[in-house]
């Protein structure tokens, strides 16, 4: 039997590449996609289409767990990255205002459209409730009479 010599496994990079430059570049890669996600939630949010919103919840979600490790990895590194290409450096923080800026104010849009909706919930309830005191169900005895009397 051969043996085949056993490969020194790479060491573990974590979310970003090792070399700064591809670092820097793929959390501008994600940052923008997060943007972009942002864009089509305001979309949404603006029309008031509420499925296509959801939908874009759950991709969200998993692409907002890998910034959010580049994004951690990046600080962990961040002495490595002091001497980075300053475009690159550049181009991130201005992508990551624009994401902020953007997350407000759909965080904005939606707080409103809870607080619009909730406010329509209670009215709903606060109406079927008048009309459900108003309606004589068959069977019930008017008020002051009891079933026994009514026979």
């Amino acid at each position: 039997m051969t043996k085949t010599p056993l490969k020194k496994a790479e060491p573990e990079t974590g979310p970003l590449p090792r070399d700064p430059a591809a670092a820097l570049r793929e959390l501008i890669r994600l940052t923008k996609a997060l943007r972009d996600m942002a864009e089509q939630e305001t979309q949404a949010l603006v029309t008031n289409n509420m499925l296509p919103f959801a939908f874009l919840q759950m991709d969200k979600e998993k692409l907002a767990q890998r910034y959010q490790d580049a994004a951690e990895a990046f600080r962990l590194r961040l002495e490595e990255f002091r001497g980075s290409d300053p475009a690159l450096l550049k181009q991130l923080e201005a992508l990551q205002n624009e994401l902020r800026e953007k997350t407000e104010a759909n965080n904005v849009m939606v707080d409103q459209i809870r607080r619009r909706s909730q406010a329509s919930t209670m009215e709903s309830l606060f109406i079927a409730q008048e009309l459900g005191q108003r309606v004589e169900w068959p069977g019930k005895a008017p008020r002051g009479e009891t079933q026994e009397e009514r026979i």
